[in-house]
């Protein structure tokens, strides 16, 4: 039911900004994902951590559900007030302080990610990880986000020292000291990464910097077959080539996609985009002649080179808007111009599995007669399908998300490589984990948040469900 006027006075005694007009309940309520939307009671806009504070202390009180809010790019529900309570927006957490000396940033949760790195260039640092869709740095540590330079710098959750939380009893930690080592105790920094605001609001973090490189190459490479371009990469990937930055495939009817949004001109097959970064050419083209022989070996149809990155900055743009480019491919197509929506999988397995599994993966979504767009940071065995669809074809689409899914778990993957589980994977992480382990999440949730307000019903259900209950106990081993 909506919040009293009592309620609202109070929430607006602790945090200025509480709204609740349809504007802001209608703004707040979904994410870029094509899960239900739900609008909250209120959206709270927080401007420093004691306003936060203040205002979970009162939600606690009231027992009013809060659901933490990043940028609002989530694929899997997990910001969506499907309880109600109250929205609290992170995007006016602002700050950025830089210390060179100790090669580290502490930044506002709201901070954007290409916000973040403006502001490190002045100083030769960058922050290292790099989804597409230019997420807060709170949302990525909330989400376990990544993208596409995984395989250098790694993800969110290796380059974030320590944070700044408030508790769902209103309480503020810092989850540890902002140092490189520590052994003091439980380790809370990874308790709360990945915790899709389940357990706290994250308002402030320090982040791990890494130096700008000082010259960057790249290249295209083609090939018949998505298994034979996973193989080369699962090769390359094992002789340690340290310059390689980034290494994405795109699958045919990938590039197809990129060629009617983006007005590219690519041949449609599948295809792999490099960047090697580093401080000296010959360190960068040794690795480049490395990766190339082992294409080559795996019968790649051609490749092109280039010795400045800068030229392969439109490709580069082309694969980060590989979402929007599935939502707008069928209406182009058809002449009609009409967005759909977009199913995304984020499945990621050991590279030995790679190519056989988006191999299966290509061949189920085809056999089915669906688009499958798949992108993918294929170095670190993570890949994404992208699967537009009519809200009539969502159980079908089901169906084969099941399948999908299924497979990659059994290969010894994940449902989930860097989107979290929101809503939209808590029935897969039963499949990949066990009841066991689930139990042992639930057991921290409770214990952590015993009235259950901290974003309700996202990661795992308060209780076991009908799901669990059908199926042993035992953990996969």
């Amino acid at each position: 039911m909506p919040l009293d006027d009592d309620a609202l006075v109070a929430l607006r005694r602790a945090c200025a900004r509480v709204s609740t007009s349809r504007d802001a309940l209608d703004a707040a309520s979904g994410d870029m994902g094509a899960h239900a939307r739900a609008r909250p009671d209120a959206v709270a806009t927080p401007t420093t951590t004691a306003e936060a504070a203040a205002l979970v202390r009162e939600c606690a009180r009231r027992r009013i559900a809060v659901v933490p809010r990043g940028a609002g790019t989530g694929l899997e529900g997990g910001c969506v007030a499907h309880a109600g309570g109250v929205v609290v927006d992170t995007s006016a957490l602002r700050g950025v302080e830089v210390f060179a000396a100790d090669g580290v940033a502490r930044v506002g949760a709201g901070v954007k990610k290409s916000e973040l790195n403006a502001a490190l260039k002045p100083h030769g640092f960058q922050f290292g990880p790099d989804p597409s869709s230019n997420p807060s740095i709170g949302g990525m540590a909330s989400t376990g986000g990544s993208g596409l330079s995984t395989l250098k710098y790694g993800t969110s959750k290796e380059n974030i020292r320590s944070m700044v939380v408030v508790t769902p009893d209103g309480s503020v930690v810092r989850t540890r000291a902002e140092v490189r080592k520590s052994s003091t105790g439980y380790e809370l920094n990874a308790l709360y990464l990945g915790a899709e605001g389940t357990l706290g609001i994250i308002t402030e973090l320090t982040v791990r910097l890494v130096p700008l490189p000082k010259a960057r190459c790249g290249a295209v490479v083609r090939f018949r077959d998505v298994g034979s371009a996973g193989k080369t990469v699962a090769e390359a990937t094992a002789m340690n080539l340290t310059t390689l930055l980034r290494c994405e495939l795109m699958n045919d009817e990938g590039i197809k996609v990129t060629n009617v949004v983006f007005k590219t001109n690519l041949p449609c097959e599948p295809t792999l985009f490099l960047e090697f970064v580093g401080n000296r050419n010959e360190e960068m083209f040794a690795d480049w002649d490395a990766f190339l022989a082992r294409a080559i070996a795996n019968g790649s149809t051609s490749h092109t080179f280039a010795k400045d990155g800068a030229e392969l900055d439109e490709i580069w743009d082309a694969r980060r808007g590989c979402y929007l480019g599935a939502m707008r491919y069928r209406g182009l197509e058809a002449g009609t111009k009409a967005k759909e929506k977009v199913y995304v999988g984020d499945v990621c397995v050991p590279p030995s599995k790679l190519a056989e599994c988006i191999s299966v993966t290509e061949h189920e979504f085809k056999k089915a007669r669906f688009p499958c767009v798949i992108c993918a940071h294929i170095a670190d065995g993570n890949f994404h399908c992208l699967i537009p669809f009519q809200e009539r074809e969502r159980a079908a689409l089901i169906a084969l998300e099941d399948k999908v899914i299924g497979n990659a778990i059994q290969m010894g993957g994940t449902a989930s490589g860097e989107h979290g589980v929101g809503i939209g994977k808590q029935k897969y992480i039963i499949q990949e984990h066990g009841i066991a382990h689930i139990d042992i999440q639930r057991r921290i949730k409770r214990a952590l948040d015993p009235h259950n307000i901290m974003n309700p019903g996202k990661i795992i259900s308060w209780d076991p469900s009908d799901t669990e209950r059908a199926r042993p106990r035992a953990s996969r081993l």
